[in-house]
């Protein structure tokens, strides 16, 4: 990244307060990255993945969702958005991404949260896994040009893909309860079929041997997908790995919460605490 401005740093520094604010254990995770320009890189992705995921779950806005697609058609096309988070963006795609790049992922994202305003419930696990990538897998796609050298993001795609899958996956079956309130449940009918599940099982929040299944059934899939990460971690940049290491085993923990809470995910927020968080660091060292 060349030389920035003190305007340009102000704008990236906007960046972080947003990720600061809205996910501790990702801003916990990232922020220990030895290069700043890696650092800034990553703030400002993430306020681009923040302000298009509000404008739906927070604002169910189609409009605002609308005004990012058309922001970042004019950044692709070379005409920068007033808006802070387009110029640091702008700042990133020049330093990081190949010439001519075509902003797919980028795109996608604003695909999923559109899915997410004319949401219904996905019929298969290959359904949720779509979502799954649209929403979170390209994440993984937009991180992978800063967190691997150039010559190896393509071989990282696919694990930066599965990493931000396992990631959803995870968040889903923390927030069934809360998804419920909001008549969303993300749980693939075909997994709740095969055992035996029902929609008005979960709408009175019943916690039994076929929901435990049910949540087991996605969890160790997300697992596997953790543990696959993990297992490839060394095709990221050396100061990268800790910090995806962190995030990874940050996030995997929640299953295990999910677990010490009895599956009680209707009236418990499944959260990992600062103890745990600081076991894990001791393990990674």
């Amino acid at each position: 990244m060349q030389k920035l401005t003190k305007e340009q740093i102000k704008e990236f520094k906007l960046c972080e307060q947003i990720i600061k604010d809205n996910s501790k254990t990702f801003y916990k995770a990232f922020s220990t990255l030895k290069s700043k320009a890696d650092r800034y890189a990553i703030y400002a992705i993430y306020a681009y993945c923040r302000v298009v995921d509000d404008s739906i779950d927070e604002y169910k806005d189609l409009d605002l969702l609308k005004s990012y697609e058309r922001k970042l058609s004019a950044l692709k096309n070379g005409n920068i958005p007033d808006d802070f988070i387009f110029r640091s963006l702008n700042e990133v795609i020049k330093t990081y991404y190949p010439i001519k790049y075509d902003f797919k992922p980028y795109y996608e994202l604003i695909i999923g949260q559109e899915m997410d305003y004319r949401f219904t419930q996905p019929n298969t696990l290959n359904e949720l896994l779509d979502y799954c990538y649209k929403v979170a897998g390209v994440v993984g796609e937009m991180l992978g040009y800063i967190l691997a050298e150039k010559k190896d993001v393509d071989k990282i795609n696919r694990v930066a893909i599965n990493l931000g899958e396992a990631m959803q996956i995870t968040n889903i079956l923390r927030d069934i309860g809360e998804d419920k309130k909001r008549n969303r449940i993300y749980l693939p009918k075909d997994v709740m079929n095969k055992f035996n599940y029902s929609k008005d099982d979960l709408y009175n929040e019943v916690v039994n041997e076929n929901f435990i299944n049910t949540v087991e059934y996605l969890a160790l899939y997300a697992h596997d997908k953790y543990q696959s990460a993990i297992d490839q971690i060394d095709l990221f940049k050396v100061d990268a790995r800790k910090p995806l290491l962190l995030a990874s085993k940050f996030y995997e923990a929640i299953l295990d919460s999910i677990r010490m809470n009895n599956y009680q995910v209707f009236s418990i927020r499944s959260i990992v605490s600062d103890e745990t968080k600081k076991e894990i660091i001791k393990t990674l060292l």
